[in-house]
């Protein structure tokens, strides 16, 4: 298996937009500013090529710490 905890932002990507020269043109949405944190273990099973390749994430809102990524670990091991 392998392991990892990745963050992400539930705000959308603003890139370009077009306002008049000398004007800057402000984009407002409707969401407020709010950060997931994922942690996954993709893993295959060698002895048992029936069950083929699985994988266990966990979503949680803002950030992991040390206590609730043992947590995550311990639900993969009875995963």
């Amino acid at each position: 298996m392998f392991f990892d905890e990745s963050g992400l932002s539930l705000l959308p990507h603003v890139r370009h937009t077009y306002a008049p020269r000398g004007r800057t043109r402000t984009l407002r949405h409707r969401l407020s500013w709010k950060r997931a944190s994922m942690a996954a273990a993709p893993g295959y099973h060698a002895a048992d090529a029936e069950r083929g390749p699985r994988r266990c994430f966990r979503l949680k809102p803002g950030t992991y710490d040390t206590a609730t990524l043992i947590e995550v670990l311990e639900q993969v091991r009875t995963f």
